[in-house]
């Protein structure tokens, strides 16, 4: 009975005209949003690969110099494109896409593409995640809003519950006529993007794209089934077919529209990012001051005369090292645990905002996917802050490696400082630098970041099946 009825419900969509303007519609943006996607990915993975291997380059060919010169000369890391980020762009249009390292200074990324948008590009990229998180549900209302409400009102509901047609059979043939008829048209897509990728010749960063896919279609068929039944339950509860298609275009609009913004500005609330001017200001004096109000110069002065123990000397002149380039290193190394500081702070803050937002998903579920998606394609906030940290990391490393190489090359040739400032390091001596690489973070970290997201839409999903099946074991074949 229930296939007869799936079957019936899915004929009569395939004859209704919204189905094909609809359908149409939906069909020609997301293969379009997909292509889209996909030449932007290749665009930007390509221009990403160049630029590092450009900039990799200008550092060893720099030219002959000092070497702490060299440190300031400085080098560029290049984010890559996430492994999914065709399907979806997360907040890498805002995050930045590169980082310029330098001796002394921990610098924010730079190259954020929204900001050279007009404040409808900055709305949001056309993408196959935002084609699936709004107009995806939207299908679903226009194809399942008349299901019981429809029938009701026209009297062939009467006729169907006569039959002997119990009301959870109903529910489950209609589920599955209308389910059909959404995968009919959401599948084929998804598979020219899946064969797009497949056929690219790209350098995809990041673990199990196979796994991430799935993730990916598990979250979204999740997200499809919830709307399903949301629109079911509302269709049998409401008196008309008009009624149902307001309150579900409410719900609709709320999920995917007030309740994200909401959502930010509520985070923000609770945890403000600081405002940039008095952080810059704040960090600057607390490397005035010191850590822990020692400042620095008294820190350095302590450790030289730590040193002039260790080897019992009595001048700068006896050190076994380069005592200038000691001396910058050591400097160089008090501001880490202030840049860890500072800079964790607005990390822990934006984390934080994350977390808030991906609780209120308690009343929205387009929150949670929205969540996964990104992590999964590699395009969210954890991403961007281990693509920082892994910058940081390098940049100390380079930093260190030419101090370094400066104090024992110095010391060697008993350079004072004056004729130090002269001393050469060529591309030998710059290759001890090795190329940056992004290790992103692996695909089991990113599911565990996310477990209760994807709780979340497990919740919501038996949640809006059970207000499904009260709402038909409560239906009346009579309008009001």
């Amino acid at each position: 009975m229930i296939r007869s009825i799936a079957r019936k419900e899915f004929s009569e969509i395939l004859r209704d005209g919204r189905f094909k303007w609809t359908a149409g519609i939906m069909v020609l943006l997301l293969i379009t949003a997909m292509l889209a996607g996909y030449q932007k990915y290749s665009g930007y993975t390509n221009v990403q690969q160049m630029a590092q291997r450009d900039s990799n380059s200008q550092w060893l060919q720099q030219g002959d110099k000092n070497p702490h010169s060299a440190a300031h000369y400085g080098n560029y890391a290049f984010k890559p494109a996430g492994p999914l980020a065709f399907f979806d762009t997360g907040i890498s249009n805002y995050a930045g896409t590169a980082i310029f390292l330098e001796a002394h200074k921990q610098n924010f990324s730079i190259g954020r593409p929204a900001t050279d948008q007009s404040a409808i590009g900055r709305f949001g990229d056309l993408s196959g995640a935002m084609i699936l998180q709004l107009l995806m549900p939207l299908l679903i209302i226009f194809l399942g809003f008349t299901a019981f409400s429809g029938e009701r009102e026209s009297g062939t509901l009467r006729q169907v519950m006569s039959m002997g047609v119990t009301n959870h059979q109903l529910l489950w043939g209609k589920a599955l006529g209308v389910g059909t008829a959404v995968v009919m048209v959401v599948v084929p897509c998804i598979l020219i993007g899946g064969i797009a990728l497949s056929m690219a010749d790209l350098h995809i960063v990041g673990e199990g794209i196979g796994t991430r896919i799935a993730a990916l279609s598990f979250s979204y068929l999740i997200y499809g089934g919830i709307f399903l039944f949301l629109t079911l339950a509302v269709s049998a509860w409401a008196s008309t077919a008009r009624t149902a298609l307001m309150v579900l275009i409410g719900l609709w609009a709320f999920s995917g529209f007030l309740a994200p913004k909401a959502a930010s500005e509520i985070s923000k609330a609770i945890h403000p990012s600081p405002a940039f001017g008095s952080w810059v200001s704040d960090m600057r004096n607390h490397q005035i001051r010191g850590l822990d109000g020692e400042p620095p110069f008294v820190t350095v002065e302590k450790y030289k005369a730590e040193l002039f123990k260790k080897y019992n000397i009595n001048s700068i002149a006896e050190l076994p090292v380069y005592w200038p380039a000691t001396r910058m290193q050591k400097l160089e190394e008090l501001d880490h645990p202030i840049f860890d500081l500072h800079f964790g702070t607005i990390k822990d803050d934006y984390t934080a905002q994350r977390r808030i937002q991906d609780r209120i998903g308690v009343v929205a579920p387009t929150l949670p996917l929205r969540s996964i998606s990104m992590g999964l394609s590699g395009t969210d906030l954890i991403q961007h802050i281990k693509f920082l940290e892994d910058g940081e990391a390098y940049r100390r490393n380079m930093v260190a490696q030419m101090n370094g190489y400066l104090s024992k090359a110095a010391a060697s040739m008993n350079a004072t400082f004056s004729s130090s400032n002269y001393m050469r390091a060529d591309e030998k001596v710059f290759g001890i630098v090795p190329p940056f690489e992004f290790d992103p973070p692996s695909l089991s970290a990113t599911l565990r970041e996310h477990r209760s997201n994807f709780a979340m839409l497990v919740l919501w999903f038996a949640a809006a099946l059970t207000l499904a099946l009260l709402a038909t074991n409560r239906m009346t074949v009579e309008s009001s």
